[in-house]
């Protein structure tokens, strides 16, 4: 009788097979509260998990997956549950058989990651991991699944445990073994696709894959270098699209038919396994099946050097061209402008990415945004500028301050704003605490500018502040603070190129109301390798001119400027004379610099806007 690692092979090549969906996220939908144990549900609720299973099978899906991925002794003892873990997997398998019960659907038996960190690490040793996987693997064997999935794995080490498990406990049951990827590429644990599927693959896996991970869209690059490079059937099951919040719930937004597009592109690549993963729904499945049950799997040949031979692909839809460089691309050659904006105090983006907007369609390059400016709460920076890119497609750079987050904190915040695209960083001591609106606050301050330009290269080198070794690297431009009016020209120079020595890169100035200062810093600097953006701010009246002359440090506004402002009675006019000024100088910064930082001082009006039309 032939066994079913022999049946797969067969079936794989007969036709693509279609697997099933998510299932946490459609139960959370239909009302399970996120925090209970979803396994759990397998003893409590078993004709919910029936209901679920049966809807994909009706949708079309040929591939069951049980409803145990946290159903190992780590994950249920969360819940003090860790002594049911055998009636709670033997029990998934038998509702999802008996949903398969009349059709040739096959069940597949979950398994996800522990999400452990072994030692040195953390405090589990490789032996202790080994068994936890034997065990839940001998508790699934003994209810007779027809496949293992391991999915959403975040480390291949810890995937190669699990098939060992696998070949040790039923050697007659194919594997299907998958990784899941963050947007750069690489596992949590710093396995990049290729070679981690192809480790998998060596370590006796019968399909490999992609799960989770992604939307379908950003997904398709890793399947397109794993299709050319590894030579091992292949499974690929994605997300649906990136969540929302609505109604206090997570919903995924991508609408079946868009998810089947991208899903039968993987088809067309020689994937054999498809499905979906969070956020995928009976419908996604069944609209995935319509497309793919049934049809003839594509040939796929990889050769050397990374070719790949497909047979009987239909041809792929163009994908657009990326976009040409981006800011710093641009400093490195022509002028180039970014403009700061204040994050707001409430929790709404609107109004910041329309002024993000309306700036890039006068002629921005970037935008910078602040820090809790003047030591005030305000919306996360990080968080404004995940907005600002999606919406707009600006380059965004965030100022980081020293003051409000511990050593620890910088690291993570930095990692996060890597993973969500920020390019730049601007590396900043922070308006102190006591200027702002809790003046109670502590003032961390872990680490001074150069120590978190050091952290920021750092991590750059794929290293944390300890030297550990993060499994990736980030890849930001790294900025610093200039006053071109310090009153010690060189000891701002030698500041400058200490700054320079720890990583930075680029540097940006307090507002500058005449190109003096600017030519005499140029100049003094002209042998440090560095891109120097002077800022410059629209003043909106003589009152502002006075204040920020008599009591800002390294600011010094010329005599004519005051005597203009002076000149002019009426607020309005005044107003009108800042903006013509900062076009004035934005025109002669344009000569002499490579580019121009602008900053709106607080006003709330897009005067930023104003100043760039028709000059950049």
């Amino acid at each position: 009788m032939t066994n079913k690692r022999e049946a797969l092979q067969a079936w794989m090549r007969e036709s693509v097979i279609v697997a099933d969906g998510a299932m946490g996220t459609v139960l959370m939908s239909r009302g399970v509260h996120p925090g209970h144990c979803h396994e759990e549900l397998n003893l409590s609720q078993g004709d919910l998990i029936f209901a679920v299973h049966r809807e994909y099978v009706h949708a079309g899906a040929q591939i069951l997956t049980t409803n145990t991925f946290k159903g190992n002794r780590y994950a249920l003892a969360k819940y003090e549950l860790e002594g049911r873990l055998k009636d709670i997997n033997a029990r998934a398998v038998e509702i999802a058989r008996r949903a398969a019960h009349g059709t040739p659907v096959w069940v597949g038996a979950s398994l996800g990651p522990l999400k452990v960190m072994l030692k040195p690490y953390g405090d589990v040793g490789e032996e202790e991991a080994r068994e936890v996987c034997r065990e839940q693997v001998a508790a699934l064997a003994d209810a007779g699944p027809d496949l293992f999935i391991l999915e959403t794995q975040q480390s291949v080490l810890e995937c190669l445990f699990f098939i060992a498990a696998c070949r040790q406990v039923a050697p007659e049951v194919p594997v299907l073994a998958s990784l899941t990827f963050n947007r750069d590429g690489r596992t949590f644990f710093g396995d990049e696709p290729v070679e981690g599927l192809r480790r998998l693959a060596r370590g006796g896996a019968d399909v490999v894959g992609v799960n989770c991970s992604v939307g379908p869209a950003d997904t398709l690059p890793f399947v397109e270098d794993v299709a050319r490079h590894v030579d091992h059937p292949l499974a690929v099951q994605p997300n649906g699209g990136y969540p929302t919040e609505v109604e206090g719930r997570l919903t995924y937004l991508s609408n079946p038919e868009y998810v089947a597009s991208h899903v039968r592109r993987y088809a067309d690549l020689g994937v054999n396994i498809v499905g979906g993963c969070c956020g995928t729904t009976p419908d996604t499945i069944r609209a995935i099946a319509a497309q793919l049950k049934g049809r003839p799997p594509v040939k796929r040949t990889v050769g050397e050097a990374g070719t790949m031979v497909i047979e009987e692909a239909p041809p792929a839809a163009a994908i657009p061209a990326p976009p040409p460089g981006g800011f710093f691309d641009k400093l490195g050659s022509r002028f180039a402008v970014t403009c700061e904006i204040d994050p707001p105090k409430e929790p709404d983006a609107r109004r910041a990415v329309e002024l993000a907007r309306l700036l890039k369609q006068a002629g921005a390059d970037a935008v910078d945004i602040a820090d809790n400016p003047m030591a005030r709460v305000r919306v996360s920076s990080t968080a404004l500028a995940h907005f600002i890119q999606q919406e707009t497609g600006l380059t965004t750079l965030l100022h980081m301050t020293c003051r409000d987050r511990n050593l620890l904190a910088l690291q993570s915040e930095l990692l996060g704003a890597s993973l969500l695209g920020v390019e730049g960083i601007l590396a900043l001591a922070g308006d102190p605490t006591s200027l702002g609106d809790i003046p109670s606050a502590t003032s961390v301050n872990d680490v001074n500018v150069v120590g978190l330009v050091k952290v920021i290269a750092s991590l750059n080198r794929g290293l944390d502040f300890s030297d550990n070794a993060l499994g990736g690297r980030t890849a930001f431009h790294v900025g610093v603070g200039l006053n071109f009016g310090a009153p010690d020209l060189q000891k701002e120079l030698d500041k400058l190129k200490e700054r320079l020595d720890a990583g930075a890169d680029f540097a940006m100035s307090q507002p500058v109301f005449s190109l003096e200062p600017v030519e005499r810093f140029l100049d003094a600097a002209a042998g440090l390798e560095v891109r120097v953006l002077p800022g410059l701010l629209p003043l909106s009246g003589l009152k502002q001119a006075l204040y920020l002359h008599n009591e800002v440090p390294g600011i010094t506004l010329p005599d004519a400027v005051l005597a203009k402002l002076a000149s002019l009675p009426e607020r309005q006019d005044q107003a009108a004379y800042g903006v013509e000024l900062a076009r004035e100088l934005l025109a002669g910064l344009k000569r002499i610099a490579p580019g121009a930082y602008l900053t709106a001082g607080g006003i709330k009006r897009p005067v930023l806007a104003d100043v760039l039309q028709g000059v950049v």
